[in-house]
């Protein structure tokens, strides 16, 4: 498939994918095999021109998949959740052998302690939000917001973070997903409350985006265990629970074929 059509198919995907609860983009981009690059090409010494021409065909993607896709897959979430989180589980989980893979190829191991801390790490940003409530009166002063804006791209950035956990433990959740859904009817007054939160945002892209670099660089197998932890842990965010059933079995099969679509598809 041509590069440029396979980046802006991608995009799309990760786009669409980023809207729904508990589903990482930046784990959708490790399944299709573009986030080491994504984040290679940021880091790399090439002009702004050429990054900006092979970034754009994932950019323009993303911004379709959010604002076109996404919406079309958000009806058959909402309809067919059951079944979407066991295909998403298959989707996700395909993706822990391509990285395994990846290790491999390298003649490197996977580290089980780094695996198992990231894990429990996963599984605790989980927990807490179920054990206490964090729903609490909207907190838009500016240390708030600007905190706000770091966290949530770090969840954007590191595979299997949930960044709506960060936004509820700041009670900025609600407030920023009606701004995120309804752009077009961003006023002026709104937009200018919300800069302290896009200026978090823009620094710790920044900053987070060299440290990733720096750490595929060095410690690639350390990274990607970690990875696979935090990906491994946040199956739990999407876990409908299992019932003894035919629509339990069919959805098992669709967990199956989603995994090993996964995997046919990385080893192409």
């Amino acid at each position: 498939m041509n590069k440029f059509l396979y980046s802006f198919l991608s995009g799309i995907l990760i786009g669409t994918c980023m809207i729904l609860p508990g589903v990482s983009g930046s784990v959708v981009a490790i399944m299709l095999g573009v986030y080491e690059e994504i984040i290679f090409l940021l880091n790399s010494n090439e002009t702004n021109r050429r990054k900006i021409t092979k970034i754009f065909p994932i950019a323009f993607g993303i911004l379709i998949g959010v604002f076109i896709f996404g919406k079309i897959l958000l009806i058959f979430y909402n309809k067919y959740t059951f079944y979407m989180m066991y295909i998403f589980m298959g989707l996700i989980l395909g993706s822990v052998p391509v990285l395994t893979r990846e290790i491999n190829e390298k003649n490197e191991k996977i580290d089980i302690k780094i695996l198992a801390i990231s894990f429990f790490i996963s599984v605790i940003l989980f927990i807490i939000p179920k054990i206490y409530n964090f729903e609490i009166s909207n907190n838009l002063n500016f240390i708030n917001l600007f905190l706000g804006g770091f966290l949530y791209i770090s969840g954007k950035i590191i595979p299997g973070i949930s960044s709506s956990f960060f936004l509820m433990t700041l009670g900025l959740y609600n407030y920023l997903l009606e701004l995120i859904t309804n752009p077009f009817y961003l006023t002026l007054n709104k937009f200018i409350s919300i800069i302290p939160f896009l200026l978090g945002a823009i620094i710790g892209f920044i900053l987070l985006i060299k440290v990733i670099n720096y750490l595929l660089n060095n410690y690639f197998s350390k990274t990607y265990s970690g990875i696979i932890g935090f990906i491994i842990g946040s199956i739990l965010a999407i876990y409908p629970g299992i019932e003894i059933n035919l629509n339990c079995m069919f959805a098992f099969i669709l967990f199956l074929i989603s995994f090993e679509f996964v995997n046919k598809l990385s080893k192409k």
